[in-house]
């Protein structure tokens, strides 16, 4: 047991929010063992709502009948993205699937209990969910839950839509149906890896429910088969219930999840009687910051998020009821934010975790892709201030013809400039084609952690579509707790160490426990002499008596970085940069280059540049190197991780300083390509 942790905790979370957690989880352990998760639905019941699930009466997100409208837009607006779904669903038929945006073979028919990752590994499939050890050597049930959400019906489903015959939609209709039977055979409601989380099971209830929309005018579709769709959405509801993620202090992304599950079925079929909504509404307000970001301080949780929080809304209002106001604004936010974070290319960067997760599944992508993001929920909730960008094909697929219409009567289209978002502590800087987001904000789910990293003051660099420096990642949770500890503390991340301390602690045994003691900030984002500039500062080597401050400053063709360590006494300082290139050498810099740091360092951004050791980018850039103390350089062969269990070799640019603080070192990008 880690005292030390415990009563952060106590003095983190409000008495009450212990008090509740206390008895939530009392009530849950009572609850979960006593009731069934298989209703003893009499016959008469289940083929009337049966039947009723298979009138035109049925809430729906888009309806059969603009199947060929909806159809015939997206092969001619977005071809390429219609090939690339016909591809995926080919693959998944045999048992490969798009498992965090890559194709990976599961199997045919698929094991649902092997991690394909590992397969190695393999999970009980006679066990109780809830006795299954999520953290046994060498495992990850983070990727077999992929496979578990069934997401690959949004491709069987979507395959349907845009076959040409009769005879091939009723193919991709059975597809759809055998994927469906083959779970429910292979994976009894309460057992195995699959039943081991409540978020999953909730997730993968409304990816079945929304995809059926697609397949239930198909001959296939009879009334058996709806009868064993509406027990299979009966158990899973019943089991989410019964297993809320809902601890009471410290309530995450999960239990959100948990409650857009429930929410959703419930709309879609209210034969099934689940009533959610209003715990969800009162949930969502909560989770969102006022400056339109995700309590989780995870860039990838928010964008997994924003999209289940607008399919609940899209949901209910299918189902004919109204969603707050507060709550509109609440998950417009979500999506305002991430789009106001974008690089040149269209990705997020990587602040906290990131899981390449996904909760609308429409259109295969990159992991790190968000372009498509703020005009899907411009569309869906009937919001110009969302029009960042083109309509993409997810809105076809979520919204039909009428949504696509809807995006293009909207009449704002907006280009986001510089950025400060006060309370998850993140600057963005653009001029020109360059780009530059610095993190200094807290930790997650109310500083305790969660999918937050020792991120503070780190930045992510771009120009163009071209990155330059950049998050090294999260790659794994549990399969290697070591790797996760390395991506996720301080070393893992372009920003200044001192004396190997975290900036926050990582508590042993706790792969999400990041106790937030470094009272992290941006504090101003500002131009002057023709640059953006963007300060953070952290307390996090306090221990240490030394503060970190770091000054941001961006132009059109070049970045420059002040770090001010402030304190006293002798101390060791590493200064990191990770690069996602590897044709990277050592250099001294040209006459011209050389004129451009002395520039720099005119314009008060440099002192002591030497132009002897420089680290050239390819082509692309050069970095050069100052400091009030002596420092030695080096470069080294590292990776990034740009989803979720992927590796891409990079370089490491590290400076080593020892001496007196206070101190400054300094460190300009000169950008040699113009983009």
């Amino acid at each position: 047991m880690d005292l030390a942790y415990y009563s952060y905790l106590a003095q983190t979370i409000p008495p009450r929010e212990l008090a509740r957690a206390l008895a939530v989880r009392a009530r849950r352990a009572v609850v979960s063992r006593l009731r069934p998760l298989i209703f003893d639905v009499p016959p008469e019941q289940r083929r009337a709502r049966a039947l009723y699930a298979l009138t035109d009466s049925r809430p729906a997100l888009v309806e059969p009948w603009e199947r060929e409208s909806t159809a015939r837009l997206l092969r001619e607006r977005w071809p390429e993205s219609c090939t690339a779904v016909m591809r995926e669903a080919e693959a998944a038929r045999r048992g490969v699937l798009s498992i965090f945006g890559r194709p990976i073979d599961c199997g045919a028919p698929i094991d649902y209990h092997r991690d394909p990752l590992a397969p190695h590994v393999r999970y009980d499939p006679r066990q109780r969910g809830d006795q299954v050890n999520l953290f046994q050597p060498g495992a990850d049930a983070k990727v077999v839950w992929e496979v578990g959400r069934m997401q690959h019906l949004w491709r069987f489903a979507q395959a349907r839509w845009l076959a040409p015959t009769s005879a091939e939609r009723t193919g991709w209709a059975r597809a759809w149906i055998d994927g469906v039977r083959q779970f429910r055979a292979g994976n009894p409601a309460g057992l195995g890896v699959q039943w081991s989380c409540a978020m999953e099971v909730s997730l993968r209830a409304m990816h079945v429910a929304l995809t059926f929309a697609y397949v239930r005018d198909d001959a296939a579709v009879d009334e058996p088969l709806v009868r064993e769709l509406l027990d299979m959405l009966d158990e899973h509801c019943t089991y989410v219930e019964n297993h809320l993620e809902e601890t009471g202090a410290i309530r995450t992304n999960h239990y959100a999840a948990d409650l857009v599950g429930l929410t959703v079925v419930g709309a879609l079929f209210p034969e099934l009687q689940r009533r959610w909504a209003r715990k969800l509404w009162d949930e969502i307000p909560r989770q969102c910051r006022a400056d339109g970001t995700h309590f989780e301080s995870a860039s990838g949780y928010q964008r997994l998020c924003a999209e289940l929080f607008l399919a609940a809304v899209l949901a209910v209002r299918a189902a004919g009821e109204s969603v707050p106001r507060e709550v509109v604004k609440a998950v417009a936010g979500l999506f305002r934010s991430l789009a106001l974070l974008l690089k040149p290319s269209g990705a997020i960067p990587q602040i906290g975790d990131f899981d390449s997760s996904r909760g609308l599944p429409l259109s295969p992508r990159r992991a790190l892709d968000c372009a498509y993001l703020a005009p899907l929920g411009a569309a869906g909730l009937d919001d110009a201030s969302l029009k960042f960008g083109p309509c993409p094909p997810e809105v076809g697929w979520l919204l039909g013809p009428d949504g696509v219409r809807r995006f293009e009567q909207l009449e704002n289209d907006v280009v986001p400039g510089d950025v400060i978002l006060r309370e998850a502590g993140i600057a963005v800087l653009r001029s020109g084609d360059a780009w530059l987001c610095m993190n200094a904000g807290p930790n997650g789910q109310g500083g305790t952690g969660g999918h937050a990293h020792n991120d503070k003051n780190s930045v992510e660099l771009s120009l163009g579509g071209v990155d330059l420096i950049v998050d090294r990642g999260t790659f794994v949770y549990a399969r290697d707790p070591a790797e996760r500890n390395a991506r996720r503390g301080t070393a893992g991340h372009s920003t200044v160490q001192v004396d190997g301390l975290e900036q926050n602690r990582l508590v042993p045994g706790r792969l999400f426990a990041l106790p937030d003691t470094a009272q992290a900030r941006i504090v101003r984002v500002e131009r002057r002499d023709g640059f953006e500039l963007a300060t953070g500062t952290h307390a996090g080597y306090k221990s240490a008596g030394v503060t970190h401050r770091r000054v941001a400053a961006l132009s059109r063709d070049s970045a420059a970085f002040i770090d001010e360590l402030r304190g006293h006494g002798e101390h060791r300082l590493t200064l990191r940069w990770y690069v996602p290139h590897t044709d990277l050498v050592q250099r001294p810099a040209t006459p011209a280059e050389a004129a451009r740091l002395e520039k720099l360092h005119e314009q008060g951004l440099a002192f002591g540049y030497d132009a002897t050791r420089c680290i050239a980018v390819g082509d692309l850039a050069l970095f050069a190197f100052g400091a009030t103390l002596p420092w030695q350089l080096s470069l080294t062969d590292t990776d990034v991780s740009p989803g979720y269990a992927e590796k891409v070799f990079s370089r490491l640019i590290a400076l080593d300083f020892t001496g007196s603080v206070p101190a400054r070192l300094f460190t300009a990008v000169l950008f040699l390509r113009a983009q």
